[in-house]
Protein backbone atom coordinates (compact mmCIF):
# COMPACT_ATOMS: atom_id res chain seq x y z
CA UNK A 1 0.00 0.00 0.00
CA UNK A 2 2.84 2.10 -0.60
CA UNK A 3 2.48 4.78 -3.31
CA UNK A 4 5.13 6.97 -5.11
CA UNK A 5 5.83 10.13 -6.63
CA UNK A 6 5.80 10.91 -10.30
CA UNK A 7 8.37 9.31 -12.01
CA UNK A 8 11.30 11.18 -14.39
CA UNK A 9 10.20 11.61 -18.08
CA UNK A 10 12.05 11.15 -21.22
CA UNK A 11 14.49 12.68 -22.95
CA UNK A 12 14.72 11.30 -27.03
CA UNK A 13 13.55 14.30 -29.16
CA UNK A 14 12.82 17.27 -26.23
CA UNK A 15 14.99 20.00 -27.52
CA UNK A 16 13.44 19.98 -30.85
CA UNK A 17 10.41 20.21 -28.83
CA UNK A 18 11.73 22.77 -26.33
CA UNK A 19 13.08 25.07 -29.19
CA UNK A 20 9.75 25.24 -31.37
CA UNK A 21 8.31 25.96 -27.94
CA UNK A 22 10.39 29.36 -27.76
CA UNK A 23 10.87 30.00 -31.01
CA UNK A 24 11.22 34.05 -31.60
CA UNK A 25 11.75 34.53 -27.75
CA UNK A 26 14.43 36.10 -26.22
CA UNK A 27 13.66 34.86 -22.96
CA UNK A 28 13.22 31.46 -21.72
CA UNK A 29 9.35 30.62 -22.02
CA UNK A 30 6.93 28.93 -19.10
CA UNK A 31 6.92 25.71 -21.49
CA UNK A 32 10.62 25.75 -21.76
CA UNK A 33 11.35 26.03 -18.14
CA UNK A 34 8.84 22.95 -17.94
CA UNK A 35 10.50 21.54 -20.95
CA UNK A 36 14.33 21.36 -19.08
CA UNK A 37 12.90 20.70 -15.66
CA UNK A 38 11.25 17.28 -16.94
CA UNK A 39 14.55 16.64 -18.44
CA UNK A 40 16.50 17.29 -15.75
CA UNK A 41 14.57 14.95 -13.51
CA UNK A 42 14.44 12.31 -16.04
CA UNK A 43 18.17 12.24 -15.52
CA UNK A 44 18.14 12.17 -12.66
CA UNK A 45 19.68 15.69 -12.05
CA UNK A 46 17.24 16.35 -9.34
CA UNK A 47 18.93 20.00 -8.14
CA UNK A 48 18.23 21.58 -11.90
CA UNK A 49 15.46 19.97 -11.94
CA UNK A 50 14.30 21.93 -8.91
CA UNK A 51 16.25 25.02 -10.04
CA UNK A 52 13.98 24.68 -13.50
CA UNK A 53 10.64 24.07 -11.80
CA UNK A 54 11.07 27.00 -9.08
CA UNK A 55 12.19 29.24 -12.41
CA UNK A 56 8.49 27.68 -13.88
CA UNK A 57 6.83 28.59 -10.60
CA UNK A 58 8.59 32.21 -11.02
CA UNK A 59 7.41 32.65 -14.50
CA UNK A 60 3.65 31.43 -14.01
CA UNK A 61 2.80 31.57 -10.16
CA UNK A 62 -0.65 31.17 -10.71
CA UNK A 63 0.13 27.26 -12.33
CA UNK A 64 -0.97 25.01 -9.64
CA UNK A 65 0.64 21.96 -11.57
CA UNK A 66 4.07 23.09 -11.65
CA UNK A 67 3.82 23.79 -7.65
CA UNK A 68 2.68 19.73 -7.44
CA UNK A 69 5.59 18.89 -9.69
CA UNK A 70 7.89 20.46 -6.85
CA UNK A 71 5.93 19.32 -4.01
CA UNK A 72 6.38 15.60 -5.83
CA UNK A 73 9.97 15.86 -6.62
CA UNK A 74 10.76 17.17 -2.82
CA UNK A 75 8.45 14.46 -1.62
CA UNK A 76 11.30 11.81 -3.30
CA UNK A 77 14.20 13.27 -1.61
CA UNK A 78 12.27 13.25 1.64
CA UNK A 79 11.83 16.89 1.90
CA UNK A 80 8.65 16.96 3.42
CA UNK A 81 8.00 20.11 5.19
CA UNK A 82 9.18 21.93 1.32
CA UNK A 83 6.89 19.17 -0.27
CA UNK A 84 4.02 20.53 1.94
CA UNK A 85 4.75 23.97 0.88
CA UNK A 86 4.42 23.85 -2.43
CA UNK A 87 1.01 21.50 -2.66
CA UNK A 88 -0.62 23.60 -0.26
CA UNK A 89 0.15 26.29 -2.64
CA UNK A 90 -1.11 23.99 -5.65
CA UNK A 91 -4.13 23.65 -3.55
CA UNK A 92 -4.81 27.35 -3.18
CA UNK A 93 -4.43 27.90 -7.48
CA UNK A 94 -6.80 24.33 -7.70
CA UNK A 95 -8.57 23.20 -4.28
CA UNK A 96 -10.60 21.15 -6.80
CA UNK A 97 -8.06 18.45 -7.50
CA UNK A 98 -8.36 15.10 -6.09
CA UNK A 99 -4.75 14.46 -6.97
CA UNK A 100 -3.31 17.04 -5.19
CA UNK A 101 -5.24 15.88 -1.69
CA UNK A 102 -3.84 12.66 -2.07
CA UNK A 103 -0.47 13.42 -2.28
CA UNK A 104 -1.37 16.00 0.54
CA UNK A 105 -2.79 13.43 2.70
CA UNK A 106 0.43 11.39 1.81
CA UNK A 107 3.04 14.38 3.21
CA UNK A 108 0.66 14.81 6.63
CA UNK A 109 0.71 10.62 6.57
CA UNK A 110 4.98 11.16 6.50
CA UNK A 111 4.78 14.05 9.01
CA UNK A 112 2.79 11.67 11.54
CA UNK A 113 -0.40 14.31 11.49
CA UNK A 114 -3.14 11.90 11.22
CA UNK A 115 -6.09 14.22 11.33
CA UNK A 116 -4.61 16.34 8.51
CA UNK A 117 -3.91 13.53 6.35
CA UNK A 118 -7.23 11.79 6.84
CA UNK A 119 -8.67 15.05 6.44
CA UNK A 120 -6.88 15.29 2.66
CA UNK A 121 -7.94 11.65 1.62
CA UNK A 122 -11.50 12.08 2.29
CA UNK A 123 -11.53 15.65 0.22
CA UNK A 124 -9.46 13.45 -2.47
CA UNK A 125 -12.55 10.72 -2.39
CA UNK A 126 -15.39 13.55 -2.24
CA UNK A 127 -13.62 15.31 -5.75
CA UNK A 128 -12.62 11.86 -6.82
CA UNK A 129 -14.89 9.28 -5.68
CA UNK A 130 -13.54 6.14 -7.70
CA UNK A 131 -9.92 7.22 -5.85
CA UNK A 132 -8.59 3.77 -4.62
CA UNK A 133 -5.47 5.03 -3.66
CA UNK A 134 -6.70 7.78 -1.15
CA UNK A 135 -9.24 4.78 -0.06
CA UNK A 136 -5.79 2.39 0.43
CA UNK A 137 -3.92 5.44 2.03
CA UNK A 138 -6.95 5.76 4.79
CA UNK A 139 -7.07 2.29 5.00
CA UNK A 140 -3.42 2.32 5.95
CA UNK A 141 -3.71 5.38 8.21
CA UNK A 142 -6.56 3.82 10.19
CA UNK A 143 -4.78 0.79 11.06
CA UNK A 144 -1.96 2.61 12.20
CA UNK A 145 -3.90 4.35 14.51
CA UNK A 146 -5.59 1.41 15.15
CA UNK A 147 -9.21 2.86 13.78
CA UNK A 148 -10.39 -1.03 13.10
CA UNK A 149 -13.92 -0.09 12.11
CA UNK A 150 -12.53 2.63 9.74
CA UNK A 151 -9.92 0.89 8.32
CA UNK A 152 -12.49 -2.17 7.62
CA UNK A 153 -14.70 0.43 5.49
CA UNK A 154 -11.88 1.73 3.42
CA UNK A 155 -10.64 -0.87 2.83
CA UNK A 156 -13.97 -2.48 1.76
CA UNK A 157 -14.60 0.53 -0.69
CA UNK A 158 -11.49 -0.07 -2.08
CA UNK A 159 -11.83 -3.96 -2.90
CA UNK A 160 -15.04 -2.61 -4.42
CA UNK A 161 -13.21 -0.60 -7.23
CA UNK A 162 -10.58 -3.53 -7.36
CA UNK A 163 -11.38 -6.98 -6.22
CA UNK A 164 -8.60 -8.61 -7.24
CA UNK A 165 -6.13 -6.87 -5.24
CA UNK A 166 -4.94 -9.74 -2.73
CA UNK A 167 -2.93 -7.73 -0.67
CA UNK A 168 -5.84 -5.21 -0.39
CA UNK A 169 -7.63 -8.25 0.66
CA UNK A 170 -5.38 -9.52 2.86
CA UNK A 171 -5.14 -6.61 5.04
CA UNK A 172 -8.96 -6.72 5.18
CA UNK A 173 -8.64 -10.20 7.07
CA UNK A 174 -6.60 -8.83 9.18
CA UNK A 175 -8.23 -5.96 10.31
CA UNK A 176 -11.71 -8.42 10.68
CA UNK A 177 -9.40 -10.66 12.83
CA UNK A 178 -8.45 -7.68 14.96
CA UNK A 179 -11.70 -6.80 15.59
CA UNK A 180 -12.96 -10.26 16.82
CA UNK A 181 -14.60 -11.26 13.50
CA UNK A 182 -13.29 -14.61 13.05
CA UNK A 183 -15.44 -16.22 10.54
CA UNK A 184 -15.41 -12.76 8.19
CA UNK A 185 -11.79 -13.06 7.95
CA UNK A 186 -11.49 -16.93 7.70
CA UNK A 187 -13.99 -15.94 4.73
CA UNK A 188 -11.01 -13.52 3.49
CA UNK A 189 -8.04 -15.58 3.89
CA UNK A 190 -9.84 -18.58 2.20
CA UNK A 191 -10.49 -16.75 -0.69
CA UNK A 192 -6.93 -15.36 -0.99
CA UNK A 193 -5.54 -19.05 -0.84
CA UNK A 194 -8.16 -20.37 -3.60
CA UNK A 195 -7.04 -16.98 -5.33
CA UNK A 196 -3.18 -16.96 -4.65
CA UNK A 197 -2.58 -19.99 -3.49
CA UNK A 198 1.20 -18.75 -2.77
CA UNK A 199 0.36 -16.85 -0.45
CA UNK A 200 2.16 -18.32 3.00
CA UNK A 201 0.96 -15.50 5.13
CA UNK A 202 -2.44 -15.74 3.77
CA UNK A 203 -2.40 -19.70 4.91
CA UNK A 204 -1.13 -18.65 8.47
CA UNK A 205 -3.68 -16.89 9.04
CA UNK A 206 -6.34 -19.31 7.57
CA UNK A 207 -4.98 -22.02 9.60
CA UNK A 208 -4.63 -19.54 13.11
CA UNK A 209 -8.61 -19.15 12.38
CA UNK A 210 -9.44 -22.73 11.87
CA UNK A 211 -7.87 -23.69 14.66
CA UNK A 212 -10.26 -21.86 17.04
CA UNK A 213 -13.59 -23.12 14.59
CA UNK A 214 -15.44 -25.88 16.97
CA UNK A 215 -16.20 -28.46 13.99
CA UNK A 216 -13.88 -31.69 15.10
CA UNK A 217 -12.61 -31.48 11.06
CA UNK A 218 -11.74 -27.64 11.73
CA UNK A 219 -8.32 -28.83 13.36
CA UNK A 220 -7.40 -30.88 10.99
CA UNK A 221 -7.83 -28.20 8.37
CA UNK A 222 -5.55 -25.03 10.60
CA UNK A 223 -2.43 -28.35 10.61
CA UNK A 224 -2.42 -28.83 6.99
CA UNK A 225 -2.76 -24.89 6.44
CA UNK A 226 -0.29 -24.35 8.88
CA UNK A 227 2.08 -26.99 6.76
CA UNK A 228 0.98 -25.11 3.69
CA UNK A 229 2.51 -22.19 5.24
CA UNK A 230 5.68 -23.57 6.42
CA UNK A 231 6.47 -25.22 3.08
CA UNK A 232 5.62 -22.14 1.09
CA UNK A 233 7.65 -19.84 3.52
CA UNK A 234 9.76 -21.98 5.88
CA UNK A 235 11.52 -18.64 7.66
CA UNK A 236 8.47 -17.17 9.48
CA UNK A 237 8.88 -18.42 12.67
CA UNK A 238 5.18 -17.98 14.24
CA UNK A 239 3.98 -19.97 11.68
CA UNK A 240 6.27 -22.92 13.33
CA UNK A 241 5.51 -21.65 16.63
CA UNK A 242 1.49 -21.35 16.08
CA UNK A 243 2.03 -25.04 14.55
CA UNK A 244 4.15 -26.25 17.47
CA UNK A 245 1.08 -24.93 19.80
CA UNK A 246 -1.87 -26.76 18.11
CA UNK A 247 0.44 -30.10 17.85
CA UNK A 248 1.06 -29.35 21.61
CA UNK A 249 -3.04 -29.29 22.40
CA UNK A 250 -3.24 -32.41 20.16
CA UNK A 251 -0.97 -34.32 22.30
CA UNK A 252 1.55 -34.31 19.67
CA UNK A 253 4.45 -33.64 21.96
CA UNK A 254 7.55 -35.24 19.96
CA UNK A 255 6.32 -33.24 16.87
CA UNK A 256 5.47 -29.71 18.70
CA UNK A 257 8.51 -29.54 20.14
CA UNK A 258 10.47 -29.96 17.18
CA UNK A 259 8.24 -26.85 16.13
CA UNK A 260 8.74 -25.19 18.79
CA UNK A 261 12.47 -25.52 18.70
CA UNK A 262 12.31 -24.03 14.88
CA UNK A 263 10.39 -21.27 16.01
CA UNK A 264 12.97 -20.42 18.91
CA UNK A 265 16.11 -20.69 16.30
CA UNK A 266 14.47 -18.58 13.96
CA UNK A 267 13.30 -15.66 15.48
CA UNK A 268 14.50 -15.76 19.11
CA UNK A 269 10.46 -15.78 20.26
CA UNK A 270 10.32 -15.60 23.73
CA UNK A 271 6.76 -16.98 24.16
CA UNK A 272 8.12 -20.30 21.55
CA UNK A 273 11.22 -20.67 24.29
CA UNK A 274 9.23 -20.68 27.01
CA UNK A 275 6.95 -23.12 25.40
CA UNK A 276 9.72 -25.55 24.45
CA UNK A 277 10.94 -24.98 28.06
CA UNK A 278 7.75 -25.87 29.69
CA UNK A 279 7.02 -28.83 27.37
CA UNK A 280 10.33 -30.28 27.70
CA UNK A 281 9.97 -30.13 31.44
CA UNK A 282 6.56 -32.11 31.09
CA UNK A 283 8.36 -34.62 29.56
CA UNK A 284 10.80 -35.03 31.80
CA UNK A 285 14.06 -33.80 30.06
CA UNK A 286 14.71 -31.49 32.91
CA UNK A 287 18.34 -30.92 31.49
CA UNK A 288 17.32 -29.90 28.01
CA UNK A 289 14.07 -27.77 29.70
CA UNK A 290 16.25 -25.52 32.21
CA UNK A 291 18.35 -24.45 28.81
CA UNK A 292 15.13 -23.45 27.34
CA UNK A 293 14.02 -21.75 30.51
CA UNK A 294 17.10 -20.05 31.11
CA UNK A 295 17.53 -18.80 27.70
CA UNK A 296 13.81 -16.96 27.64
CA UNK A 297 15.01 -15.27 30.69
CA UNK A 298 17.76 -14.01 28.51
CA UNK A 299 15.60 -13.09 25.94
CA UNK A 300 13.03 -11.27 27.89
CA UNK A 301 16.18 -8.93 29.26
CA UNK A 302 17.38 -8.66 26.05
CA UNK A 303 13.54 -7.46 24.40
CA UNK A 304 14.07 -4.83 27.34
CA UNK A 305 17.07 -3.51 26.26
CA UNK A 306 15.63 -3.22 22.19
CA UNK A 307 12.71 -0.91 23.67
CA UNK A 308 15.29 1.40 24.68
CA UNK A 309 17.50 1.05 21.66
CA UNK A 310 14.18 1.75 19.25
CA UNK A 311 14.09 5.07 21.23
CA UNK A 312 17.36 5.98 20.33
CA UNK A 313 17.14 4.71 16.71
CA UNK A 314 13.12 6.56 16.22
CA UNK A 315 15.52 9.77 17.59
CA UNK A 316 18.25 9.49 15.09
CA UNK A 317 16.01 8.44 12.23
CA UNK A 318 13.90 11.92 13.09
CA UNK A 319 17.22 14.09 13.27
CA UNK A 320 17.69 12.42 10.23
CA UNK A 321 14.95 13.88 8.57
CA UNK A 322 15.59 17.32 10.02
CA UNK A 323 19.10 17.61 8.63
CA UNK A 324 17.78 15.87 5.29
CA UNK A 325 15.60 19.30 5.27
CA UNK A 326 17.98 21.58 5.96
CA UNK A 327 20.50 19.76 2.68
CA UNK A 328 22.72 19.36 5.08
CA UNK A 329 23.31 15.86 3.98
CA UNK A 330 26.68 14.82 5.05
CA UNK A 331 25.21 14.73 8.69
CA UNK A 332 22.03 13.44 7.87
CA UNK A 333 23.73 10.07 6.32
CA UNK A 334 25.42 9.62 9.75
CA UNK A 335 22.39 10.04 11.54
CA UNK A 336 20.56 7.63 9.38
CA UNK A 337 23.91 5.19 9.92
CA UNK A 338 23.33 5.28 13.67
CA UNK A 339 19.83 4.34 13.12
CA UNK A 340 20.48 1.40 11.14
CA UNK A 341 23.46 0.92 13.05
CA UNK A 342 20.70 0.28 16.56
CA UNK A 343 18.13 -0.91 14.32
CA UNK A 344 19.80 -3.24 11.28
CA UNK A 345 16.34 -4.86 10.38
CA UNK A 346 14.98 -0.91 9.82
CA UNK A 347 14.11 -0.67 5.95
CA UNK A 348 13.10 2.67 5.94
CA UNK A 349 16.40 3.84 7.80
CA UNK A 350 18.37 1.88 4.61
CA UNK A 351 16.22 3.96 1.89
CA UNK A 352 16.82 7.53 3.89
CA UNK A 353 20.67 6.54 3.12
CA UNK A 354 20.37 5.49 -0.31
CA UNK A 355 17.98 8.74 -1.00
CA UNK A 356 20.80 10.51 0.80
CA UNK A 357 23.90 9.22 -1.23
CA UNK A 358 21.78 9.05 -4.52
CA UNK A 359 22.05 13.08 -3.47
CA UNK A 360 25.28 13.03 -2.83
CA UNK A 361 25.97 11.70 -6.33
CA UNK A 362 27.71 8.11 -4.75
CA UNK A 363 24.93 5.99 -6.74
CA UNK A 364 26.61 2.85 -6.20
CA UNK A 365 27.03 2.95 -2.53
CA UNK A 366 22.64 3.86 -2.91
CA UNK A 367 22.15 1.04 -5.04
CA UNK A 368 23.81 -1.46 -1.87
CA UNK A 369 21.66 0.38 0.30
CA UNK A 370 18.14 0.59 -1.48
CA UNK A 371 18.95 -3.04 -2.20
CA UNK A 372 19.24 -3.83 1.48
CA UNK A 373 15.94 -2.23 2.28
CA UNK A 374 14.14 -4.45 -0.61
CA UNK A 375 15.92 -7.44 1.34
CA UNK A 376 13.89 -5.90 4.40
CA UNK A 377 10.69 -5.10 2.72
CA UNK A 378 10.04 -6.73 -0.46
CA UNK A 379 6.89 -5.91 -0.35
CA UNK A 380 7.58 -2.11 -1.04
CA UNK A 381 6.99 -1.05 -4.42
CA UNK A 382 9.05 2.44 -4.07
CA UNK A 383 12.04 0.54 -3.67
CA UNK A 384 12.44 -1.66 -7.04
CA UNK A 385 11.80 2.26 -8.29
CA UNK A 386 14.05 3.76 -6.75
CA UNK A 387 16.81 1.03 -7.84
CA UNK A 388 15.96 1.63 -11.45
CA UNK A 389 16.28 5.02 -11.27
CA UNK A 390 19.90 4.57 -9.68
CA UNK A 391 20.66 2.22 -12.36
CA UNK A 392 19.84 4.06 -15.22
CA UNK A 393 22.37 6.24 -13.63
CA UNK A 394 24.94 3.40 -14.31
CA UNK A 395 23.19 3.42 -17.57
CA UNK A 396 22.03 -0.26 -16.69
CA UNK A 397 18.88 -0.30 -18.75
CA UNK A 398 17.89 -3.85 -18.47
CA UNK A 399 18.67 -3.94 -14.88
CA UNK A 400 16.94 -0.57 -14.80
CA UNK A 401 13.36 -2.13 -16.89
CA UNK A 402 13.92 -5.60 -15.02
CA UNK A 403 13.56 -3.20 -11.21
CA UNK A 404 10.63 -1.33 -12.73
CA UNK A 405 8.59 -4.25 -14.01
CA UNK A 406 9.15 -5.54 -10.46
CA UNK A 407 7.62 -2.23 -8.84
CA UNK A 408 4.53 -2.60 -11.27
CA UNK A 409 3.83 -6.24 -10.55
CA UNK A 410 3.93 -4.73 -6.70
CA UNK A 411 1.75 -2.02 -7.38
CA UNK A 412 0.16 -2.32 -10.73
CA UNK A 413 -2.08 0.89 -10.79
CA UNK A 414 0.79 3.18 -10.68
CA UNK A 415 0.80 5.20 -13.60
CA UNK A 416 3.98 6.94 -11.86
CA UNK A 417 5.37 3.52 -12.59
CA UNK A 418 4.26 3.29 -16.05
CA UNK A 419 5.45 6.34 -17.29
CA UNK A 420 9.05 5.46 -15.39
CA UNK A 421 8.85 2.17 -17.57
CA UNK A 422 8.33 4.24 -20.78
CA UNK A 423 11.38 5.97 -19.90
CA UNK A 424 13.16 3.20 -20.07
CA UNK A 425 11.93 1.24 -22.66
CA UNK A 426 12.41 4.52 -24.70
CA UNK A 427 16.06 4.73 -24.15
CA UNK A 428 16.62 1.06 -25.14
CA UNK A 429 14.75 1.99 -29.00
CA UNK A 430 11.62 -0.03 -27.89
CA UNK A 431 9.32 3.28 -29.06
CA UNK A 432 6.43 1.31 -29.64
CA UNK A 433 6.48 -0.61 -25.78
CA UNK A 434 7.18 2.93 -24.65
CA UNK A 435 4.18 4.43 -26.51
CA UNK A 436 1.74 2.06 -24.39
CA UNK A 437 3.08 2.50 -21.33
CA UNK A 438 3.09 6.47 -21.30
CA UNK A 439 -0.60 5.77 -22.58
CA UNK A 440 -1.21 3.04 -19.78
CA UNK A 441 0.03 6.15 -17.65
CA UNK A 442 -2.14 8.96 -19.12
CA UNK A 443 -5.26 6.62 -18.47
CA UNK A 444 -4.06 6.84 -14.71
CA UNK A 445 -3.74 10.47 -14.64
CA UNK A 446 -4.74 12.48 -17.89
CA UNK A 447 -3.98 16.11 -16.62
CA UNK A 448 0.19 15.17 -16.32
CA UNK A 449 1.92 16.78 -18.65
CA UNK A 450 4.66 14.61 -18.68
CA UNK A 451 2.90 12.04 -19.88
CA UNK A 452 1.66 13.96 -22.73
CA UNK A 453 5.03 15.47 -24.08
CA UNK A 454 6.47 11.76 -23.67
CA UNK A 455 4.04 10.69 -26.24
CA UNK A 456 4.96 13.45 -28.30
CA UNK A 457 8.24 12.27 -28.13
CA UNK A 458 7.99 8.87 -28.80
CA UNK A 459 5.23 9.12 -31.55
CA UNK A 460 7.73 11.05 -33.36
CA UNK A 461 10.66 8.68 -33.39
CA UNK A 462 7.90 6.04 -34.88
CA UNK A 463 7.55 8.73 -37.28
CA UNK A 464 3.55 9.50 -36.39
CA UNK A 465 3.57 13.10 -37.20
CA UNK A 466 0.00 13.72 -36.22
CA UNK A 467 -0.12 11.78 -33.21
CA UNK A 468 2.89 13.51 -32.41
CA UNK A 469 1.36 17.15 -32.89
CA UNK A 470 -1.97 16.35 -30.86
CA UNK A 471 0.39 15.13 -28.17
CA UNK A 472 2.48 18.06 -28.04
CA UNK A 473 -0.67 20.27 -28.21
CA UNK A 474 -2.28 18.45 -25.14
CA UNK A 475 1.42 19.33 -23.60
CA UNK A 476 0.64 22.97 -24.37
CA UNK A 477 -2.61 23.07 -23.53
CA UNK A 478 -1.94 21.33 -19.99
CA UNK A 479 1.07 23.94 -19.12
CA UNK A 480 -1.30 26.87 -20.01
CA UNK A 481 -4.20 25.15 -17.89
CA UNK A 482 -6.81 24.73 -19.85
CA UNK A 483 -7.50 21.23 -20.06
CA UNK A 484 -9.77 19.45 -17.92
CA UNK A 485 -11.11 15.52 -18.30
Amino acid sequence: MTRLRRSVVPVGLWLSFALSLVAGQEKPSFEEAVTRALVAEREGRLEDATAAFKEAARLRPDHPRVHYSLALLWFQQGLMTHALTAVERALVLDPEQSLFYLLRGTIFQNLKNVGEAERAYQRAIELDPASGEAYLGLAELYISAEKLEKAASALSSYLELHPDDSQALYYLGGVLNDQGKGAEALAVFERICREKPDHARAWFYKARLEAKQPQPQATEEALASFQKSIELDATYPYAHFEYGTLLRKLGRNDEAIEALRKASELGELSEATYALGNLLSREGRSEEARAYLEQFKSQRDQEARQKGTQRRALAAFGAGRELLEQNRLEEAVEAFLEMTELLPASHHGYAFLAKTYASLNQVNVAIAYIRRAMELSPGTSEYPYLLSVFLRKRNDLPGALGEIQRAIVLDPRNGWLRNARGVILSDMGDEQGAVAAYEKALQRDPENPSYSLNLAVAYEKLGRKEASDQAMERYRKLLAGSVRP
